[in-house]
């Protein structure tokens, strides 16, 4: 058996620590039966009146991905880099024992992650909550010290501990858990950042920079200052319709709910995959990302944006075998998105479905998750309908409402905006194998 493409790069393993679960099958179980993983807002260091919803990673699975992390490593990580962790050991498993063969200077390592420090109102919490009940005569002497490891920055009195202050935690703790030596890069801010591992990581396996390549999305807006920010900025829903707030491209959006997650995905050259005995499950393509509305940029640029990248590969937008819009639920993102849809399928009956009002707004591990559900589409033939979309929202346009549309697909495009102003598209193929 070999591949019809030589180049062609596959996915061969897939992890994911949801909202919905764990698995990238929890995640389309959850989508195929219009099932929302939007709880309430909860947090044992911050009360709020005004965040209702949120995507939270389950606790029990929160506790898998504590404890899939050696013990001496936990103090220097966070709840989402251990879920990446765990995330990356499921990937890894998934893509066969053979993989531990491949030396550890050959396995490269691309990481998104969100914003995110362990500078936060719970750091700071934690940091007095100890310093209060700490009886011991040293308390006052140790301010300077409660401070430095408030901010996760305690490096004057263990170097090793400056990892947790890192917008690359995860690039730090999964590289040191799992052994990567090999090819690295790191990128920050939210689903720009994963489309960005993904082109390093295609880049890197195509000029032979490594032999094997996991991309890993992880983050969390559970942060009080952040999420303070979205609500200012009037990007969050009230929260009004409980767990189904998140009411991508319908009349009474509000706007999006956010959460937390991380996905990995191993990927290879299709020939390495085939020699070693490993299943292809997903072919990418490519990615494209630049700015957004934010950035001056409007839909019809964006839309031949994504035309760019099909053309690449030899495809126009009428060859799809679906889209997986963005769908935010803000009327702004949502009606530019709308537009941008218009203006790149034309009439083409193309079936467009988002599984935002599922899994909510992810950051650095949506368009990872997207991918990974591209296996499911791929072998059920059968694209999920937008949660409590009754109507779609343009006649030219097909959005997939009320029931889920039997179709055959070989390829589907992803598509997604960012809050700091950018714009992206994510291609990906049926693996196609002689």
């Amino acid at each position: 058996m070999s591949t019809d493409i030589p180049d062609a790069i596959v996915v061969t393993g897939i992890g994911a620590v949801l909202p919905t679960g764990r698995g990238p099958e929890a995640l389309w179980t959850a989508w195929r039966e219009a099932r929302p993983a939007l709880s309430p807002y909860r947090d044992p260091y911050v009360r709020s009146r005004r965040i209702t919803r949120f995507g939270h990673v389950p606790d029990e699975l929160q506790k898998q991905g504590r404890d899939s992390v050696p013990h001496k490593l936990r103090k220097f990580g966070t709840p989402f880099t251990f879920n990446a962790v765990l995330a990356v050991q499921d990937a890894q498993r998934q893509a066969g024992k053979s993989w531990e063969a491949i030396p550890e200077e050959r396995r490269g390592l691309y990481v998104a992650q969100d914003d995110s420090t362990d500078l936060s109102a719970a750091a700071f919490t934690k940091a007095l909550d100890k310093a209060r009940t700490d009886t011991s005569a040293q308390v006052g002497a140790d301010l300077q010290r409660v401070v430095a490891e408030a901010f996760g920055n305690a490096a004057t009195f263990n170097p090793f501990t400056v990892i947790r202050a890192l917008n690359n935690n995860t690039l730090a703790l999964v590289s040191i858990a799992e052994r990567f030596r090999g090819d690295c890069a790191a990128f920050v801010q939210d689903a720009g950042a994963a489309l960005s591992a993904l082109q390093r990581a295609l880049f890197s396996l195509r000029n032979g920079h490594c032999d094997t390549a996991v991309v890993v999305g992880a983050g969390s807006y559970n942060e009080a200052l952040k999420l303070a920010g979205l609500y200012r900025a009037g990007q969050l829903s009230a929260g009004g319709h409980g767990r189904d707030s998140l009411r991508s491209f319908a009349p009474d959006r509000d706007g999006t709910v956010v959460g937390e997650g991380a996905v990995a995905l191993v990927l290879e050259r299709a020939e390495d995959a085939v020699a070693r005995g490993a299943r292809p499950l997903v072919e990418v393509l490519g990615t494209r990302l630049r700015p957004a509305l934010d950035g001056g940029v409007g839909p019809a640029d964006l839309a031949e944006s994504a035309r760019t990248l099909l053309a690449a590969h030899g495809m126009t937008p009428d060859m799809l075998g679906a889209v997986l819009a963005d769908g935010k639920g803000t009327v702004h993102h949502d009606t530019a998105e709308i537009e941008l849809l218009r203006t790149l399928l034309k009439d083409s009956r193309v079936p467009v479905s988002s599984v935002r009002p599922i899994v909510g707004t992810l950051g650095a591990a949506g368009p990872l998750a997207e991918l990974a559900l591209a296996p499911d589409l791929f072998a059920a033939d059968e694209l999920p309908p937008i949660a409590h979309l009754s109507t779609s929202p343009d006649e030219g346009t097909d959005f997939v409402t009320g029931s889920a549309r039997k179709r055959r697909m070989d390829s589907v495009l992803s598509l997604h905006s960012t809050f700091n102003g950018f714009a992206g598209a994510l291609l990906a193929k049926r693996p196609h194998t002689i």
